[in-house]
């Protein structure tokens, strides 16, 4: 310890003029001077405004970051249950700390407060220790932690940290899911100086505290970050965060480096204290995973690949607002592969790259000039063995057929006006590529070339032949791992939205099926397979709020209730049509940057029944989510109600809203035009579904 503080003292004097020009530039409310790499004080300036500040507002606010977005002060609040107190015991020497969870497995403190696995064994560690709303204790939980399991340290005078699995629990009401975890990351767009910096600690022991706004990031060398703070030390192994809270340090310690005065002249003494950055802790961890145990391999490798889907807990990237266009006007916003697609170029629509150069403006310095990063590697928001293979010899897939039900025709929808311009061709060489149909095991899809997302999707369903296919595993019967998406090679995949894209909006968005999973998942075993594994084609896929499946029930039901109260046909063998997909409205969708997100989504059922040929229409809606994320790590909790549309509607008026025709026998069968159903407005019917009933009001 006194070789590390006489380091830290010769650092804190060297370092002295360049922390007092810092100083004075806050003072002076010029901080964004303060960075000498002007590249990295640009992109940071970039993220932190598309954060926290309106479109057209970036230039509003030149000085200090003390006004914030309203998500700051509830953001914080769900980061600090991850920091816990820390009670280490070792060969009778007593000492306290803070730490936090950095994964469901992992807890994170300084070495120099749990020296090694034997320490570790007798430390035990403590969460919510801290004063609720009304000023009284809340009730806490405490963890053993797990050394035998994993554990690495690094020695205080190398990065100073201990990392250790978290144990059993040994009192308390919370569980890990409640605590969250603040995610490990080396991405170097998280700090800058002359910012501020937000510490929650355990400071000499006392009940959780949170120092903010006056903690000033002055200098930083590769390993460390030196930062002021107010008078007292922050306890050892707290948690550093930028106004996004975002992981930028280790707390580690500090030394009394300078005295300032107040207006009248009296000193107010101020500490330097230093933390370990941690991207140099990643590094170090990452420089150590060959080295372990396969088992102890997976649970760092778990924590370290959090980084590749961490959003800043509150701060993640934000919907724009609608661009509803100009009447006639045609957007252009895919690109064209050279040898992708079938036809001349006249036939399909283009995304025209313009190499540009974009100049920013920081504080009174010379703008920096950044160039477009390249393209980051694909990031996947579930990792795991990919065991569920794909069979990617698409020319056994029979797609929709349009005959399925006995005695009656049900065509695929017939895309009409502009709405046909948009459909993709499939790549040259292609069966039919022009009419740009991908047919899957039971199921079909057109996508949408300008939307990156499909058109409809149409599915057989045979109810008599379902077979149970495990969510998790994707087999009948077996163990194995699930949940993989695949691109199809059949299209070009500048015609779907790919896996960077919701890894990049995974604060707000899940990989949503159009046609679910269980549907087509009927026939024989290796048919059903087949047909559980298609519905993970990104193709199949929408953008979809991750409160989106929990919140339509009615909706993701459906199609299993006209199976079991439709009064289908005897001859027909249980079988109906479903087809599904977005719809986009200008004047009210948001836009994740050049992405239009559907607030709605419709379905159509179609089935033989006693007494004729049926129908139904079904929207439902979800802009109402779109206000809510999810932030890095941490799980949201459950809600108790969420009041999401969905409406019984006239299949007319889907074909209206989606420039699709469904035919004049699904048009003609349509259950919604009978007689005594409400009329709901002018231009559009419409009934809310409150209950499975309200579905299907005369089946026979």
């Amino acid at each position: 310890m006194q070789t590390d503080k006489a380091r830290l003292k010769a650092v804190v004097d060297a370092t002295r003029p360049d922390r007092e020009r810092v100083r004075q530039l806050v003072d002076s409310r010029r901080w964004r001077e303060a960075e000498p790499d002007r590249t990295r004080m640009a992109i940071f300036t970039a993220k932190t405004q598309r954060r926290t500040l309106p479109a057209g507002a970036a230039e509003a606010i030149q000085g200090t970051d003390d006004l914030q977005a309203s998500w700051f002060l509830p953001a914080g609040a769900t980061v600090r249950r991850s920091v816990g107190y820390v009670e280490a015991n070792n060969a009778g020497i007593w000492s306290v700390g803070s730490g936090f969870l950095v994964s469901p497995d992992l807890f994170l403190t300084n070495q120099h407060v749990i020296a090694d696995a034997t320490a570790a064994a007798a430390t035990q560690v403590t969460f919510d220790r801290e004063a609720g709303e009304d000023g009284t204790m809340r009730p806490t939980t405490t963890y053993a932690l797990n050394p035998q399991r994993f554990s690495i340290f690094s020695l205080q005078e190398d990065f100073d940290y201990a990392l250790i699995a978290l144990g059993a629990k040994i009192s308390g009401p919370a569980s890990l899911e409640d605590l969250g975890y603040c995610a490990l990351s080396n991405k170097p767009d998280r700090h800058v100086i002359g910012m501020n910096v937000n510490i929650i600690q355990h400071p000499n022991g006392l009940p959780k505290m949170i120092g903010v706004r006056n903690n000033v990031l002055q200098y930083r060398t590769d390993r460390t970050l030196l930062y002021e703070t107010d008078t007292e030390h922050g306890s050892s192994g707290s948690p550093v965060f930028n106004d996004s809270w975002e992981l930028v340090a280790l707390h580690h310690f500090g030394e009394p480096f300078l005295e300032r005065t107040d207006e009248e002249g009296r000193p107010i003494p101020v500490n330097v204290n230093e933390g370990v950055r941690i991207s140099a802790i990643f590094e170090d961890l990452a420089s150590r995973l060959a080295a372990l145990p396969e088992n102890q391999r997976a649970i760092l490798q778990a924590a370290l690949d959090l980084s590749k889907r961490a959003i800043a807990h509150a701060g993640g990237k934000t919907l724009s607002p609608p661009r509803p266009s100009e009447p006639g006007q045609e957007s252009l916003q895919f690109s064209k592969e050279s040898n992708a697609m079938s036809g001349d170029g006249s036939a399909n629509e283009m995304k025209v790259v313009i190499p540009i150069e974009v100049t920013v403006r920081v504080g009174q310095s010379a703008g920096a000039k950044l160039q477009a990063a390249p393209a980051e590697p694909v990031k996947m928001l579930t990792s795991g063995a990919e065991k569920l293979a794909i069979d990617r010899d698409y020319s056994n897939r029979d797609g929709y057929n349009p005959h399925f039900v006995k005695g009656v025709e049900f065509p695929l929808p017939e895309p009409t006006g502009k709405t046909a311009k948009q459909v993709a061709p499939l790549r040259a060489g292609e069966a039919n590529a022009a009419e740009g149909e991908l047919k899957y095991q039971h199921f079909s899809i057109k996508l949408n070339k300008s939307k990156k997302m499909a058109l409809f999707t149409a599915t057989n369903i045979d109810g008599n032949r379902y077979l149970d296919i495990d969510r998790q595993t994707g087999l009948v019967k077996e163990a194995a791992e699930g949940e993989t998406w695949y691109t199809d090679p059949r299209a070009s995949d500048s015609f779907y939205l790919g896996q960077p894209f919701y890894s990049a909006w995974s604060n707000l968005f899940d990989r949503g099926h159009l046609t679910r999973r269980m549907d087509p998942n009927w026939g024989s075993v290796e048919e059903a397979q087949r047909a559980n594994a298609d519905t993970y084609h990104l193709t199949n896929c929408t953008p979809q709020h991750f409160r989106f499946n929990e919140s339509t029930k009615f909706w993701q039901g459906a199609e299993q209730y006209v199976l079991e109260n439709g009064a289908i046909a005897e001859d027909t063998e249980n079988k109906i049509c479903v087809f599904q997909g977005p719809i986009f409205n200008d004047k009210i969708d948001l836009w994740s940057d050049d992405v239009q997100i559907p607030s709605s989504f419709f379905k159509v059922i179609a089935w033989k029944g006693k007494s004729g040929v049926k129908s139904v229409g079904l929207v439902v809606d979800q802009l109402t989510l779109l206000s809510e994320q999810r932030h890095g790590g941490i799980k949201p909790g459950p809600v108790t109600f969420v009041n999401v549309s969905q409406w019984r509607v006239a299949i007319a008026d889907v074909e209206k809203r989606t420039g699709l025709d469904f035919g004049k026998t699904i048009r003609d069968a349509d259950t919604f035009e009978d007689a005594g159903q409400p009329v709901v407005g002018e231009a559009t019917k419409s009934v809310p579904i409150r209950s499975k009933a309200d579905l299907l009001p005369k089946l026979t």
